[in-house]
């Protein structure tokens, strides 16, 4: 659409076809999609992108929710203020988000795409491989060999726009033939236990009230919802943790009896409220991934470019993904539209990529590892000292108690949560600091409320409670995300 919209030809091969999401759900209630394990996951187009896609394509969102994707205000989310309701205030119509299952976002996505002229989608197809010329770097990649049917065919093409996500294999056979591309990789610890549920008939989605979930240093409990009244519970632990890291939490009765002990939590899974749709699933291999294909200023391929995670990654629980990759390639096309030679192109996108995502990109990862260190101390991996226990202290005030009870304080870290302003722009404000210390230690209902809400079952009763349901199950727990 980004290409189209600047009067840019695009052929797209996908290998799906078109598919009602009913028809995709198994029996035990997982959407699946061949190649594509997270696609039952929700995902969400942060407030920065919605607003994107308002301005660049006109009844995008309209048919996203007409489909059953959920719009969710901040006036949704808003705590109640010390002396009075949550009030709308001008500037909050920006703050809304998009979330949905990933198998129901693509199919609007898609749906409005195929009514635009100059965009052609070949279903059913499989990429086979990259044509390229016979010469040292820079490759030109020049076309591609696909499979269509039982036969197999060659495509030439001026650029080819890699979008096959993180488990791509394209590029590898050119650089086994000399191309130096630059890969940074960090692996995150993190690993997410979770669960579907669908609310009863007459009920509805409980008051947000702050952030969707609860941080504590060894586990975050959090709440995502979706389309069409469905939603997901989600445990999120490290990989580390040598009581919550095994099995036992794909038991339903253990992944239950935690968020029930956890009241943000609980009040979502109440039996009169919401039933399960789906078993517990485990999601690991999540990683920090920026691919460069211009390192130093040389570059090594020419014609090919790679977008959303086949470029830049980021551990899902910042929520990036859907943006980047839609933001990015409106970069990559304003860039290819406005001409100049193929090396040039390469240079630019790569200077562009640096330019929009990389300091948020590395904030995000110096969050993943000051979390790592976190749950090092918690989970008694690592010492516990003055240092450990102020990080330990500030997250706290921060993410569960100062968004519960201030709703100027929570609009401010939301603008950066959703990349409306720059992840760390609410930090560097002196008078939110203010406001998490006031939030804190001012008393009233608001307090009690957060305090309420960050309660958690100890490491002890969560060991007790695991030990309650018996032996982990032995059948495989986790999917590579």
């Amino acid at each position: 659409m980004a290409f189209n919209r600047r009067g840019i030809a695009v052929t797209i091969l996908e290998r799906d076809g078109l598919v009602d999401i009913e028809d995709q759900i198994a029996r035990n209630g997982i959407i699946q999609r061949r190649g594509v394990p997270h696609t039952m996951q929700p995902h969400f187009f942060l407030s920065s992108l919605r607003n994107a896609l308002n301005r660049w394509y006109p009844g995008l969102t309209e048919q996203m929710v007409a489909s059953g994707v959920k719009e969710v205000p901040v006036e949704q989310c808003l705590p109640c203020s010390r002396n009075s309701h949550s009030v709308f205030k001008p500037g909050d119509e920006e703050l809304t988000v998009l979330a949905s299952r990933r198998a129901v976002l693509e199919q609007a996505m898609r749906k409005y795409a195929e009514g635009q002229d100059g965009i052609t989608i070949r279903s059913s197809v499989k990429v086979l491989r990259l044509l390229t010329d016979d010469k040292k770097a820079p490759f030109k990649v020049h076309g591609l060999e696909y499979e269509e049917g039982d036969e197999t065919h060659t495509l030439t093409c001026d650029v080819i726009i890699d979008a096959s996500g993180r488990m791509t294999r394209f590029l590898d056979p050119i650089i086994a033939r000399g191309a130096r591309v630059g890969d940074f990789h960090y692996k995150s610890n993190s690993a997410y236990f979770t669960r579907h549920y669908r609310l009863r008939p007459g009920q509805d989605f409980p008051k947000f009230v702050g952030m969707p979930g609860v941080l504590f240093d060894d586990l975050v409990a959090t709440t995502f919802v979706a389309d069409n009244t469905n939603f997901v519970m989600s445990i999120v632990i490290n990989q580390d943790d040598p009581l919550l890291y095994d099995r036992a939490l794909s038991k339903p009765g253990v992944f239950e009896d935690i968020l029930r002990r956890i009241p943000k939590a609980a009040r979502w899974i109440e039996p009169e409220r919401a039933q399960p749709t789906s078993p517990v699933v485990g999601w690991a291999s999540m990683d920090f991934f920026w691919r460069t294909l211009a390192p130093a200023g040389k570059v090594q391929v020419l014609g090919y470019f790679p977008v959303g995670d086949t470029v830049i990654r980021s551990n899902p629980k910042f929520g990036r993904g859907c943006t980047w990759s839609v933001l990015g390639s409106d970069i990559l096309a304003e860039i290819l539209a406005s001409g100049g030679l193929p090396e040039e192109q390469v240079i630019r996108y790569q200077n562009a990529l640096d330019e929009r995502f990389r300091s948020e990109w590395a904030m995000m990862l110096t969050v993943d590892k000051d979390d790592q260190a976190r749950f090092e101390t918690r989970a008694g991996l690592a010492p516990k000292t003055v240092r450990s226990r102020a990080a330990s202290a500030v997250a706290h005030w921060t993410s569960n108690i100062a968004p519960t009870v201030d709703p100027t304080f929570y609009r401010e870290l939301v603008k950066a949560y959703y990349g409306v302003t720059s992840p760390a722009a609410w930090a560097k404000k002196p008078s939110n600091w203010l406001r998490v210390m006031r939030a804190n230690i001012v008393p009233g209902a608001s307090l009690r409320l957060a305090r309420n809400y960050a309660e958690r079952p100890s490491r002890e009763e969560i060991a007790g409670i695991i030990a309650s349901h018996g032996s982990p199950e032995k059948s495989p727990a986790y999917i590579d995300a």
